[in-house]
């Protein structure tokens, strides 16, 4: 058997193949500084010995160098795992000491199995994962390609985790992890952009609503390229109130409505562009294409003072210059406008608009599918319910009523005439 990888998992790997009397007849390296790994020459020239295994522990360059050779690659499976006779194992893989591979599992190509994994019943484990020491897959797990399981990680029964998603060591998921993302905690949640893993292949992403902030939401995605947060292809436009083929701006044109959207067949990304909360909801609850998934765009100037103790839903937008500080929490589908400001132990639930230089003192808590107006400010402890608009500029010093608008420093609730 053949290395390609002189590194700390190579030596993992070459003591499982001398339990299984398996001679190392060589080891590859890109890196000119490294000739010899445990008594065993590396060589910095491949030219074509087989059957070899990717000894490397990153998924992503695992799969590069994958990519890179044409021959045959061989399994290695450690005496002392527990593999069913009904399970699958694929080519290039490693089953280290102590794991456990239960009834009717897939384990793809390229993967690793770390010490003490176990893998229960018809879980599916797409190529390049690596399920990390005492990681634990309930029964009909699904791990997308690349996905890293992290230490001592526990997936309960049914969950889906995302392509080339993180999930951090000692986390019990209980929710599908979308592709792409980093998540962690108990429950696992998925954390902020700066935490973000980076997509190994480029994702496709469109916008519902070819409206200003729609034109926003696109320069916000070219900017989080280009500051390699993320690696997005952008697709164009979904409106119902515009013409297919209409142009928004020099960033693409409408592609369909509600019903083009719910028929495309591919995963796809989507960010929900309307500033207006209770149709940003409306739209979510029309979207019933499983295809469509929504991830987080985040501007890479978003500031967090304490990443351990944030939380973040799915579907949010947070734009420039935006901060939080510590022990915050938002939901699902929030847009952030700008150089919004959350003070600690702020929660923020779902489907809420805040416009720029809105601020929310420490340990607000506000509901769903409110309106915050330009620079306005809630004052600490205040709890904001649903369906309340503030208007701009104003100070909120006390709790408002549900469904009703308040303006003015102190702000006082409106009434229509």
């Amino acid at each position: 058997m053949y290395l390609y990888g002189a590194s700390g998992h190579a030596k993992v790997i070459i003591d499982i193949l001398n339990a299984l009397n398996i001679d190392v007849e060589g080891m590859f390296d890109d890196d000119e500084s490294i000739n010899q790994l445990m008594t065993i020459p590396v060589s910095h020239e491949w030219k074509g010995e087989s059957p070899i295994v990717v000894s490397i522990g990153n998924n992503k360059t695992r799969k590069q160098i994958v990519e890179r050779l044409v021959c045959d690659f061989g399994t290695v499976i450690h005496p002392s795992s527990i593999v069913s006779p009904t399970a699958t194992i694929g080519t290039g893989s490693v089953v280290m000491q102590g794991a456990v591979v239960q009834s009717g599992a897939v384990v793809g190509k390229h993967c690793i199995l770390n010490t003490g994994a176990s893998v229960d019943h018809e879980c599916v484990i797409e190529d390049y994962v690596h399920i990390s020491p005492q990681a634990t897959l309930c029964g009909n797990v699904h791990i997308g390609e690349g996905a890293w399981i992290g230490a001592a990680a526990v997936v309960i029964p049914g969950v889906k985790i995302g392509k080339w998603a993180v999930v951090g060591a000692g986390s019990v998921v209980v929710d599908d992890v979308p592709d792409g993302v980093v998540a962690y905690g108990n429950p696992c949640r998925i954390k902020s952009c700066e935490e973000q893993n980076q997509r190994y292949y480029p994702k496709r992403i469109a916008i519902y609503g070819a409206g200003g902030l729609g034109r926003e939401v696109a320069g916000g995605i070219q900017r989080i390229n280009s500051a390699g947060r993320g690696n997005w292809e952008f697709a164009g436009y979904y409106d119902d109130n515009k013409e297919v083929g209409t142009p928004v701006s020099h960033y693409g044109y409408v592609m369909g409505g509600m019903d083009d959207l719910n028929a495309v067949e591919e995963p796809l990304a989507i960010a929900i562009a309307v500033g207006d909360p209770m149709t940003r909801r409306l739209i979510l609850q029309r979207i019933t294409n499983k295809n469509i998934y929504f991830p987080n765009l985040i501007a890479p100037s978003f500031r967090v003072l304490d990443p351990l103790t944030f939380n973040i839903g799915q579907g949010n937008i947070i734009q420039d210059s935006c901060s939080v500080t510590c022990n915050v929490n938002v939901g699902d589908f929030n847009v952030l406008n700008g150089s919004n400001v959350l003070g600690h132990d702020v929660t923020l639930g779902d489907f809420n608009v805040l416009m720029p230089g809105v601020r929310l003192s420490g340990s607000v808590g506000v509901g769903d599918c409110n309106l915050f107006g330009v620079d306005s400010v809630v004052l600490q402890r205040i709890k904001v319910g649903n369906d309340v608009t503030l208007g701009a500029g104003s100070v909120l010093m006390t709790k408002p009523k549900d469904g009703f608008t308040y303006i003015g420093v102190p702000a006082k609730k409106f009434d229509y005439e």
